[in-house]
């Protein structure tokens, strides 16, 4: 098991015992938000890891009308790559199924993506912006990781926006 004790740290936990606020903020700013400014946004100590180890994450797009599309992309942890502390990438391959999705991504480059860990109600949202990368040159570089080496593209996207939302995920759907 990785060690989440930077990316804890960076997390508010509200519980029932939490005094209520006095310091004049709404809760929504209180509430596990990290950035909100694009030009400064990016991943804290320890959430490359976080996100790293995840199998699994959703992908929400909208093209220029305003149509929504909703994803997941899936594979192996370590399948998204984190450069830095401002960039995300992933494997995009041909028989996918989701063209709409690469339309999209043409059309109106904004993303977000949520990255979520059932077993410990944690998640991540990171708003962006994306780039496609398609050329054979700018593709090399990733053909060292097992996931993209049949990657017809890789989505690469900016940060601008992170957050933690952990407390909004309950830790059995079933309810039991």
């Amino acid at each position: 098991m990785p060690d989440r004790s930077k990316f804890f740290h960076w997390i508010q936990f509200r519980t029932p015992e939490t005094p209520a606020r006095t310091d004049g903020g709404t809760e929504a700013e209180h509430h596990s938000v990290i950035s909100h400014d694009a030009k400064t946004a990016q991943l804290w100590p320890g959430c490359a890891e976080f996100i790293a180890n995840q199998s699994l994450f959703f992908l929400a797009s909208a093209n220029w009308d305003g149509q929504c599309q909703c994803n997941f992309q899936s594979g192996v942890p370590g399948f998204v790559l984190v450069e830095g502390d401002k960039y995300l990438y992933f494997p995009d391959y041909r028989k996918n199924g989701r063209p709409p999705i690469i339309g999209n991504f043409i059309e109106n480059p904004y993303v977000g993506l949520l990255f979520v860990d059932f077993n410990t109600r944690i998640s991540v949202k990171v708003n962006g912006k994306v780039t496609i990368l398609e050329q054979p040159g700018e593709l090399k570089r990733f053909t060292k990781h097992a996931a993209y080496r049949n990657a017809a593209r890789v989505i690469q996207v900016e940060i601008e926006h992170v957050a933690s939302n952990c407390l909004e995920l309950p830790c059995d759907p079933a309810g039991s």
